[in-house]
């Protein structure tokens, strides 16, 4: 293999660079059609933030930055770039026809794209550059002239508004839905005790077992106080009479009757017999006890529901737009001076690669 001459180096660098560089520029200055950017600046804030100016100061505090939550910026960058936008966006704008340049295949989407080739391409014209610090997202829109550039990046934002006000709603309904499920169950919870209490009073035809067991006690407190005094009177009595004088059995009469009526008051109380007071006093005691727990439950429901309606207005989200997209004078794309420098040296880089393997091609087969 013969060595390359200074001539055939020279015919080498202009196939490898000149020629390409010479087609790469003559594309760009005839062919590429010039891209213009709108941009806008945003952020995810909560309604129910408030700002304590006085306190910490400052524009991130007036705006709300220090309380936003990343997540939402995070959810928000996800939709803009997502299927469901380019979608929403083609039927109100008609991206598809809007992007193809019929003199521009390079920089152009194909009249024959896919779905799936439109979303990649609005994500190459799309950029959302998101500020980790302060939350603040920036919204580069490119179109191939400025109105349609400023009118993507309007409708983008609209989107995004509609996206985040659905998204909190839709939150707050779920937690009001639960809440109100809760305070629901609660409230059939209570009902249903109650009427086993009441279904209870009425069969058993009383009131409260317990306040008639402590009326009963009090009476047989009574009549063994009362049983106490006649056996003080009959020791008196037998003391100077004798056990059939007239007055000494009238006394013991009347302790037969008194003693017969304790006995009879007390298995009232207690008794074998399940249907005595002391077993519907534990009956009674634990169905109330039901329906004082379920009322509790039922007030706790009551509150938990005023918290998720407060809850839910606070953390109802809203699009803060810090600064509105503006009509483009001058187009940013396609960057010439830049496109033809980098191919420039692409094109170098190629051509050193290119004589090093001849080169060593060449040293081989010698």
């Amino acid at each position: 293999m013969r060595p390359i001459t200074n001539k055939g180096l020279v015919t080498s660098y202009i196939v490898i660079v000149m020629l390409p560089l010479l087609f790469i520029i003559a594309y760009l200055v005839f062919f590429a059609q010039q891209r213009f950017v709108s941009q806008s600046t945003l952020l995810v804030k909560q309604v129910g933030e408030v700002s304590n100016v006085e306190a910490s100061g400052g524009l991130s505090t007036l705006l709300g930055v220090s309380n936003t939550n990343s997540e939402d910026a995070h959810i928000l960058t996800a939709y803009i770039t997502s299927r469901n936008m380019v979608e929403s966006l083609d039927k109100k704008l008609n991206l598809r026809n809007a992007f193809i340049a019929q003199k521009d295949p390079v920089f152009g989407l194909s009249s024959k794209a896919s779905i799936e080739d439109l979303v990649s391409y609005f994500n190459q014209r799309v950029k959302v550059d998101l500020d980790e610090k302060t939350m603040m997202m920036t919204i580069s829109s490119q179109g191939f002239s400025s109105k349609f550039a400023l009118l993507l990046n309007q409708e983008i934002l609209k989107n995004s508004e509609s996206f985040i006000n659905d998204l909190s709603q839709q939150i707050a309904e779920e937690q009001l839905k639960f809440a109100e499920k809760q305070l629901h169950d609660a409230k059939q919870q209570l009902d249903q005790s109650r009427d086993t209490l009441l279904e209870y009073q009425n069969k058993n035809q009383m009131y409260d077992p317990q306040a008639q067991a402590q009326a009963i006690a009090t009476i047989v407190a009574s009549l063994e106080s009362n049983l106490a005094q006649l056996r003080t009177e009959e020791r008196t009595s037998l003391s100077y009479l004798n056990e059939t004088a007239p007055q000494v059995v009238a006394i013991r009469s009347q302790i037969e009757s008194v003693q017969k009526q304790i006995a009879d008051e007390k298995a009232k109380l207690t008794s074998p017999n399940t249907s005595k007071l002391n077993k519907s006093v534990a009956d009674f005691e634990a169905l109330k006890a039901n329906v004082d727990f379920a009322t509790d439950l039922y007030k706790l429901s009551l509150a938990s529901l005023e918290k998720a309606r407060l809850e839910a207005s606070r953390k109802l989200k809203k699009l803060v737009v810090v600064s509105t997209p503006e009509l483009a004078q001058d187009a940013v794309y396609p960057r010439k001076l830049y496109l033809i420098a980098t191919y420039f040296l692409i094109l170098n880089i190629l051509f050193g690669i290119t004589m090093l393997i001849y080169s060593i091609v060449r040293e081989h087969k010698e």
